[in-house]
């Protein structure tokens, strides 16, 4: 709170805050095992979570979010997911993927960990994303920008959560339609994770 009073906020950005705040606490307190967390058919949350101490989840390559990107997090609760805008996503992600594979700079530039960066510049994840010529071409390639690459990335993650129960999710609208559209996506968001992971996704046939 005595944050929020600092911020000098707005109350539907302090209302926006507080449900982010709910998600990434719900995410940091999951200690359960995987097979608990996943037996009712829902994402791991544990994987919705980002590289290093930061929990808002997020999901595909390259996506890391510091304590700076408020802004986009907060606007990724009012990010409607349409099925254009996500096989363009998945698009986009495949090529950062293939890029990541082989491209070293590119490669040793998305390893590097911001999350717990104390960077004074605001939205310093999504800068970061950006400021890489190689990912911002495949991203723009794909047809989105970087910028809704990346709120996309937290809106997906943060609607990942409420596959089972979306009337669950917490806060806006969107977000509960976000994972009511997502319900049908769960093989889309296993090899995004896998991409995030760096883990071939494995398939069986009958």
């Amino acid at each position: 709170m005595r944050a929020l009073t600092m911020l000098n906020i707005t109350s539907k950005y302090g209302k926006s805050l507080a449900v982010v705040a709910g998600l990434t606490l719900a995410v940091s307190c999951s200690r359960k095992p995987a097979d608990d967390r996943s037996a009712s058919g829902a994402l791991d949350t544990a994987a919705l979570r980002t590289s290093s101490s930061a929990v808002t989840p997020a999901v595909g390559p390259g996506v890391q979010v510091t304590r700076t990107d408020a802004r986009s997090v907060t606007r990724s609760l009012d990010y409607a997911l349409t099925p254009d805008f996500f096989t363009k996503f998945v698009a986009a992600a495949d090529s950062i993927s293939a890029i990541e594979g082989r491209d070293a700079a590119t490669r040793a530039h998305l390893a590097t960990n911001i999350t717990d960066a104390g960077s004074t510049d605001s939205e310093a994840g999504l800068k970061w994303l950006e400021s890489n010529d190689s990912v911002s071409k495949a991203i723009s390639s794909a047809g989105i920008s970087v910028r809704d690459y990346y709120v996309g990335s937290i809106a997906i993650g943060a609607a990942s959560r409420f596959l089972d129960d979306p009337k669950a999710a917490p806060g806006t609208p969107t977000l509960t339609k976000n994972a009511e559209f997502l319900r049908s996506k769960k093989t889309e968001l296993a090899h995004l994770q896998a991409l995030r992971d760096h883990k071939p996704l494995v398939t069986s046939t009958p």
